[in-house]
């Protein structure tokens, strides 16, 4: 295996996105909704019915907050104001997980170019990843919504990989989902490495040749498959 590149997902894998979601939520919720319908709902019920719908940030944000507002029996007309507060206030907080600059320069330092492959708007994402500082540190990002391809979807895959002049199979795919990110690589040709605790894993799926739980461990596992 000659690996010439490494890919990764960005929410949850390069970006620490559960706990700023968690953040944003409740300044969502006190800014847009506690005033009216606080009476309805508490701020952990609004954060827990939020969590439950994105699916692990799969389900588009503009078929989120009209489920999350329905989920409640709210006026539909707030989905809209809703959705709006996320685009413009969310990727303004997003932060790098541990370790995520100094995986990105590591691996360019040894001559391996790094892109991101990402499910979401373009604005929304592209804003995280220059909030968090990675967008020095990337060839690309690649982004469901400018391509119009989501993953697992094969496809989204290997435009990256031809983007970078490469085979799939020269590529490494580094994600936390294990239906988009890691079946959806390993569908493509490519080599992944699930990034999450292997115990979280579904049962119901074959488990993957790798898998890490830090950025860190990442690098010392990409440098034994070079």
């Amino acid at each position: 295996m000659v690996i010439k590149a490494i890919l990764f997902d960005l929410d949850e894998t390069l970006l620490d996105r559960r706990s700023t979601a968690a953040e944003f939520l409740q300044m969502q919720y006190r800014e847009l909704v506690a005033g009216q319908f606080g009476d309805a709902l508490s701020q952990d019920q609004y954060a827990a019915r939020y969590f439950k719908l994105e699916e692990e940030g799969l389900v588009k944000k503009s078929d989120l907050y009209p489920a999350l507002v329905a989920s409640f029996g709210l006026p539909a007309e707030l989905s809209g104001p809703l959705l709006n507060h996320f685009r413009l206030r969310y990727p303004e907080m997003a932060r790098p997980m541990n370790g995520a600059r100094e995986a990105l320069q590591t691996l360019r330092k040894v001559g391996l170019p790094c892109a991101i492959i990402s499910n979401g708007e373009g604005g929304v994402q592209r804003k995280k990843i220059e909030v968090a500082g990675l967008a020095d540190l990337i060839e690309f990002a690649l982004i469901s919504g400018e391509v119009g391809i989501r993953k697992p979807d094969r496809q989204i895959f290997e435009m990256a990989a031809e983007r970078l002049g490469l085979l799939p199979s020269e590529c490494v795919f580094v994600g936390d989902n294990p239906t988009a990110d890691v079946l959806g690589a390993l569908n493509a040709g490519m080599s992944a490495v699930y990034f999450g605790e292997i115990e979280t894993w579904p049962l119901e799926l074959p488990e993957p040749d790798y898998a890490c739980n830090s950025l860190g461990d990442v690098v010392a596992l990409i440098a034994t498959l070079e």
